[in-house]
């Protein structure tokens, strides 16, 4: 008598389902370990429960592997939650959620049951773990099969072989007190509150949450967009509080993740800080998630499934209190205030006037009755002569002559294609999708990136009936070649010259040490202590508010305003768009006119919060990659609005890109089926909920 389990395994939708099902002798708990056999291969996987009567012969699984803690019944739910929201299996799920060594490269002993003469083989099996691959090349076709008669006769015994967790005792609370003002964080009576941080001092709140948290018996799962903040906070907290922080991210060797992992699993950690994946530490007695630049990219993964780190938290912190910061909040946090049981931390204006620089806005449009709005520190004419216009020069002049540092940011290290109206400043936007077009200098044409139509570049403006038309695109090695006109010390940050974290380092180090002028893209934001000036110029905002994404205003003016958080005094921002609403926010220093703005446009085209948007990306060979996102447009269903497919540029294979897009929550049966008939061979596709 056997008994029908339903076991999640790595495996994707194309190979049969969401999870599989498997004979067991025996009930085995929900969240069990379990060795089981997949086609010809050997995999580990995780039982989710009793499946119903198969009707047909079911694959018998190998052994259960009790030294692995079974995983918490809360992760399971949030991966059964993840592969219905992102079109993956459950075992795919896991897969992202789970460390090295609990998934697919899960390591194995085999020992020989006492009493059982062992054979030349299981002699040499049992020298050393292996892993599920390894052991199925040892043994040869039929591996399985061999495995399973092996157990079930009590011949050998299978084990899961893991470093021991590093277990290290949590210090105890010292007694101190915040510099944090009560009305930022008050001890909730019931535990269960949406916060939203809104503003750029937001470590003393933080602290202050913790310190409340650990006081009440409840563990604390804190959540950055890069790996030196959350070190940075470890380094925090350790320092204020007295606490330990178990850090979990990327960089970390497999073993030691691993390792404190199953710590996690055992109870013995207060509080985790990590990136990404620390969203799923197993933590039993949660009571506060923090989740900082809640709207920062480096929050949303790139390998299937492609989880956003805010909305898996969202379901984590059911019942707990969620802390939500940044200083530019995403539109879909925004949109939270004033729903029940969601407080905000911070006064609606995200910063005070004070220590914040002066902003001077550098209208770049050709009028000749134009002035600099605010001031400008030079007083130059404001003509406009290449990448860098007079006041700007003049600005960088007297910083110089000061003995100051500038910076010059630039949105990219290559170039941006937009084509903007020399004469007001109008930039042509997709009238189906509310995106700024792609301009091809080559052919004169426009394009839209989602819904993939095509329209010859206009010879006249419609706002203002100007015919002088410029493709702007302006680059850090374009830029740098002009600073070093000045005749100074000019550095240079962007991926070509910095492809790793340790020569962007050694760059800013000798930026800090000798001065002059630093041209850096987004870049510069990333470093461990991005270097504070006395002067930022911006050297052409547009490019990032009008790159052709409908997030491209909210991510756009998120950059420009943590670049001018650098400037100690002057923030020089050249634009053909000096009425932007993100342009606007900048010089005012106030936000609520740029997020009212921008959820009314996002309501008119359904965008989130007010809809949904699928991201469908195909990619493969030529020919069966252009078919496979066509059928997969004709699968979306009715009700949904399918932009696309439209071709991608990055790469060597050749990608496409579906867009779906609904009024509310769009129906994924259409395309799990669609997902499940396997598409052609060597075509992959990647969804993304919400990009």
């Amino acid at each position: 008598m056997t008994v029908p389990l339903l076991v999640a395994v790595d495996a994707p939708l194309a190979a049969g389902d969401v999870a599989f099902t498997y004979a067991a002798p025996s009930a085995l708990p929900p969240g069990t370990a379990v060795v089981a056999p997949l086609r010809t291969r050997l995999t580990l996987g995780y039982v989710l429960g009793p499946a119903t009567e198969a009707g047909r012969p079911l694959r018998p699984l190998i052994a259960a592997l009790p030294e692995i803690p079974p995983l918490p019944a809360d992760l399971i739910g949030i991966a059964q939650w993840m592969a219905e929201r992102y079109l993956c299996s459950i075992g795919e799920a896991l897969a992202a959620m789970l460390p090295p060594g609990l998934m697919g490269d899960a390591r194995v002993h085999v020992t020989p049951a006492e009493g059982v003469t062992a054979t030349r083989t299981l002699r040499t099996l049992g020298r050393r773990s292996h892993t599920l691959t390894g052991l199925r090349r040892a043994l040869g076709p039929g591996a399985a099969a061999t495995l399973q008669q092996w157990v079930a006769e009590g011949i050998i015994h299978l084990s899961a072989a893991f470093p021991p967790p590093q277990v290290r005792p949590v210090p105890s609370l010292r007694r101190i007190r915040l510099n944090v003002h009560p009305s930022l964080w008050s001890p909730s009576p019931d535990g269960a509150r949406c916060l939203l941080l809104w503003g750029g001092e937001r470590e003393g709140t933080y602290l202050a949450a913790v310190s409340d948290t650990v006081r009440r018996d409840r563990q604390v799962l804190a959540l950055f967009a890069s790996i030196a903040e959350a070190e940075r906070f470890a380094a925090r907290v350790r320092e204020v509080l007295g606490l330990e922080v178990t850090l979990l991210h990327g960089n970390l060797p497999d073993v030691e993740r691993l390792g404190r992992w199953l710590a996690i699993r055992q109870g013995q950690m207060a509080i985790v800080a990590g990136t990404r994946a620390a969203v799923f530490a197993p933590l039993a007695h949660l009571g506060l998630v923090v989740v900082d630049e809640e709207g920062d990219i480096g929050h949303r993964e790139e390998r299937v499934p492609r989880y956003h780190v805010r909305e898996v938290a969202r379901r984590r912190a059911a019942g707990i209190d969620l802390l939500l910061a940044d200083e530019v909040l995403s539109m879909e946090t925004y949109a939270l205030r004033g729903r029940q049981g969601v407080e905000v931390l911070r006064p609606e204006r995200a910063d005070g006037a004070g220590g914040l620089p002066r902003v001077v806005i550098i209208d770049l449009r050709r009028r000749r009755d134009r002035t600099p709005r605010d001031g400008t520190p030079g007083g130059a004419p404001p003509a406009a002569v290449g990448a860098l216009t007079p006041p700007l020069l003049s600005a960088l002049q007297r910083v110089l002559r000061e003995g100051g540092r500038a910076l010059l940011f630039v949105h990219r290290k290559g170039y941006a294609d937009l084509l903007v109206c020399e004469e007001c400043g109008w930039s042509p936007r997709c009238a189906r999708c509310e995106v700024a077009l792609s301009y091809d200098v080559r052919d004169r044409i426009l394009r839209c990136r989602y819904c993939r139509d095509r329209s010859a570049a206009p010879s006249t403006c419609p706002r203002c009936g100007g015919r002088c038309f410029l493709p702007r695109g302006i680059g850090t090695q374009q830029v740098a070649r002009l600073a070093r006109e000045m005749r100074t010390v000019v550095f240079r940050l962007d991926a070509d010259v910095a492809p790793t974290r340790v020569e962007a380092e050694a760059i800013l180090r000798r930026f800090r040490g000798e001065g002059g002028i630093l041209v850096a893209t987004p870049l510069v934001l990333q470093a461990d202590e991005p270097p504070r000036v006395d002067l930022v110029g911006i050297v052409l905002a547009d490019a990032s508010l009008q790159h052709p994404d409908y997030r491209a205003p909210e991510r756009g003016l998120r950059t420009l305003w943590r670049v001018r958080a650098l400037a100690r005094s002057w923030c020089v921002v050249q634009t053909f768009t000096p009425d932007h609403p993100a342009v606007v926010a900048l010089r005012r220093n106030d936000l609520r006119p740029f997020y009212r703005e921008e959820l009314r446009i996002r309501r008119a085209f359904h965008y989130p919060p007010f809809g949904e948007v699928l991201s469908v990306e195909v990619s493969g060979p030529e020919g069966p990659a252009q078919q496979a996102a066509a059928s997969l447009a004709a699968a979306a269903g009715a009700g949904v609005e399918v932009l696309g497919p439209a071709p991608l540029r990055r790469g060597r294979q050749s990608r496409w890109q579906v867009m779906l897009r609904g009024t509310g929550r769009i129906p994924r049966e259409g395309l799990a089926a669609w997902l499940r008939r396997r598409p052609p061979a060597r075509v992959r596709v990647a969804v993304d909920v919400d990009p």
